[in-house]
């Protein structure tokens, strides 16, 4: 059973330098004769980190611990794309609205006021497959 992953309310507000974008909720025990604690403390007075956790977690990650936000970068690009999809979709609805009410409200038409609801409706349908096309591309690509 894994923990929910829990985005930091303040990143990096603590005035350290670091910018990780979720909480650390787990933690590592690991057992160090002393000598191997000695060199620990040795190299870690020897780097430009403030703290022994984030020295551990750059050994640990090689440097790159960005890897491990590729989540939350993941996530925004799916929220932008969410975004213009729903926009996309309210435009498409908002055409169906005019045209439901103009067929509500009119009692009859001339040929060409059909004609000219019909290609409006026509589009509209046009423009939902299209943004369903969109939508379904995008879900298949992750």
């Amino acid at each position: 059973m894994s923990k929910e992953v829990e985005p930091k309310k303040h990143p990096g507000r603590n005035g350290s330098d670091d910018d990780h974008q979720f909480k650390r909720t787990y933690s590592l025990d690991v057992k160090l004769s002393p000598i191997e604690h000695d060199a620990l403390k040795s190299e870690w007075k020897k780097s430009d980190f403030n703290s022994v956790a984030q020295f551990v977690r750059n050994k640990i990650f090689c440097g790159e611990e960005t890897k491990i936000d590729l989540y939350w970068d993941q996530k925004q690009e799916d929220k932008n794309l969410n975004r213009s999809i729903l926009s996309e979709l309210s435009r498409s609805g908002n055409t169906l609205n005019q045209i439901a009410k103009k067929l509500n409200t009119t009692k009859e038409f001339t040929t060409q006021e059909a004609r000219l609801l019909l290609k409006d409706l026509a589009n509209a349908l046009k423009e939902n497959d299209e943004i369903k096309k969109k939508f379904i591309g995008t879900i298949q690509n992750k």
